[in-house]
Parts: structure tokens; sequence; C-alpha cells
């Protein structure tokens, strides 16, 4: 997706001053690399029900400089339970899934002459989240209008764009996501049935990393990788607010059983022994040490809800 803090700068500075000092015939320093904390602990013991574990894996990103919005969904029972659900967040490249669906939706009405090009590119924005498609699409469409387009067809009340018409700042809320998946994949958004497919194929379908590069098997495809169905939209950037922003929402399970949300806002982590952005954050975001140290809260945040590795 994208970050925007920088820290090239300071990085080239350091390496400079570091070059600037050292002797001829010296060898050179090791370099000291950060060990992120697991999450959670291998030994850490579990509450037995899945209300307690919820308020473990709280607690445990809390405790991490991370604050989660969860939401999850029984398609089957109907039963739900959320917390921090209805708090605003940034969807980064979550977006592209409204941009796909308002652009399938509009052409099979004959709202909007979807062209083959403009088609081909919905499969490698969702399944490899690639910005480069998701811009060209997301201009195709009428920028902004997409969001409310679709907010206002499945009845997402917290979905907004974001007033400086960005496309990754758009607005929403893990009780939204929710709300949206289980309506796609129930039909009732007004998708017709081979555009569902579509979206749901290119969902199970995706890449290991994304276009740019970045890990998207954070959360979901890792926490419950005994699921049988696993489809999944990622986002990912930094920094709002100073703080890393990750997202792993889609669903799982027999016939698209379950619907899950977790959306994550962390500080940037700097290893255990402190530091700050010039001196232990890498120039590249999919090395950054705070990137990690964010990927694996969404993650073991999972974990702790679903030990097993499945929903049960």
């Amino acid at each position: 997706m994208r970050r925007i803090a920088a820290v090239v700068v300071a990085s080239v500075l350091a390496m400079s001053a570091l070059g600037a000092c050292s002797q001829p015939d010296a060898a050179p320093a090791a370099a000291t690399v950060p060990v992120a904390p697991e999450f959670p602990e291998p030994e850490m013991p579990m509450a037995p029900d899945l209300t307690g574990r919820l308020q473990q894996a709280l607690d445990g990103a809390a405790a991490r400089g991370a604050t989660l919005s969860i939401g999850f969904l029984d398609r089957v029972t109907g039963s739900y339970m959320g917390s921090g659900d209805r708090d605003p967040i940034e969807t980064a490249s979550v977006v592209k899934l409204f941009i796909a669906d308002d652009l399938l939706f509009r052409s099979s009405r004959g709202e909007f002459a979807l062209g083959d090009d403009a088609r081909a590119l919905i499969a490698p924005m969702l399944s490899s989240s690639d910005d480069s498609a998701a811009q060209v699409l997301w201009d195709t469409a009428g920028g902004s209008d997409v969001v409310t387009r679709v907010a206002a067809r499945y009845g997402l009340p917290a979905t907004a764009p974001s007033a400086d018409g960005i496309w990754w700042n758009t607005r929403t809320t893990a009780a939204d996501l929710v709300q949206y998946y289980d309506a796609v994949l129930d039909g009732n958004g007004g998708l017709a049935a081979p555009d569902r497919a579509t979206i749901v194929g290119d969902l199970e379908a995706y890449t290991e990393d994304g276009a740019d590069g970045y890990p998207q098997t954070f959360g979901i495809p890792r926490a419950l990788s005994g699921e049988p169905v696993r489809g999944i939209k990622q986002g990912w950037m930094c920094c709002v607010d100073g703080r890393w922003i990750h997202l792993s929402t889609g669903f799982v399970g027999e016939g698209e059983r379950y619907v899950v949300a977790v959306l994550s806002r962390e500080d940037p982590w700097y290893g255990s022994d402190g530091g700050s952005a010039d001196t232990t954050a890498d120039t590249a975001v999919t090395d950054d040490d705070g990137a990690k140290h964010a990927r694996v809260t969404v993650t073991g945040a999972l974990k702790i809800l679903f030990p097993d590795g499945v929903v049960d």
C-alpha cells in the first residue's frame, strides 16, 4: 500500500557519519537488529471462551502499542462479536473492494461501460493489491463518488470518502466491513451473481506478497491457516497520526461461513531497547521493523481468538 513517513535522509546521514569515524583497517561493526517479542507468547494460557480470549487479544495488543477494532460474524447462526467495531479508521487498500464493486454493479446495469482493459485490472487490484490498477479504476469510476454510492447501496453508516479525495484515506469501521462482506456473500448488495463470483474469486486468489512487495499473509491467512476457504483483502500504510495502519479482512470456512475484520493502529516499534526512526527503522517499507511488529500484532490477536487455527 503506502508509506508516508520517510527515514531515508536520516539513514543516509547516519551511515555517512559511521563511515567518517571508522578507521581504515577496522572491521565493520555488526548491525544490531531489534528482535520483536513474540505475540502471543508460546506459553500464554488461553481463556476458555471466545469473549475471554477477545479481551486477552485486546490487552495484549495494547501492551504492544496497538489499538484494535474487531468484528466477527457467523453467517449461519447470525452470531456477531465486536469490540471497537464502530471506531472509524482509514481503509488503506481495503477500499479496493468498493472500487471493484461499484464498477461491476454499474456496468451490469448499463450505467457504465467497463472496457476489457479496465476489467482486467480488477483481479490484480484485489488479489495483489495493485495500487496502480486501483488508481486507474478509481479515476475511471469517478473518484470519491465510488465510496458514497457503495456506502448508500450497502447501508454502511460510518463509511465515507476522505475530504482530500484520496482513495486510501477513505474511512470505515470493522462493523461496516463485516456488514459489507455479509451482503456481498448473501447477494444482498445488488451485485449480479457473476460479479459476486469475480470479487469472491479474486479475494480467494490472494498472492503471498502485494504488487509492491509487501507481505499480505498477516492476520487471517496465518492465524486461520486451518480453514479450507479463505478470501482476504488486506490494507496497510504508515503513518496516520504517527501510527501504522493494518487491516486484515475477509471470510473463511466452508460456504464462506465466517466474516472477520481486524483493524489496527500501532505506534511504530523501534526495538526492545528503545531508539528512534533515525536509528532503527528501515527505509524499505517491506523490511521496516515497525511494520513487522504491527503485522505480528494483527496475526497474534487472531491466534489468541482462534488458537487452533480454525474457527471453533
